[in-house]
């Protein structure tokens, strides 16, 4: 499969990832069960390995042409 996508996208998407990540670490420190926790940390895995594939892209690139309007 390939995904082609502008450095904004894949800025953006990297950063829905990482959030995700983020958000699965929590989720494993308050699993009581260890099949859930192994089912989160089996996704985070996953995920990690995702993040892996990508180039190298700038982090904040998702935010170029955005004007924060100031009142």
């Amino acid at each position: 499969m390939e995904l082609r996508l502008e450095t904004e996208e894949a800025s953006l998407l990297l950063q829905a990832i990482r959030n995700r990540v983020e958000e699965l670490r929590l989720e494993v420190r308050h699993c009581r069960d260890s099949e859930d926790r192994a089912y989160l940390k089996h996704k985070e895995r996953l995920l990690n390995a995702i993040l892996a594939k990508f180039p190298e892209v700038a982090e904040g690139a998702y935010r170029r042409g955005f004007i924060r309007a100031r009142v």
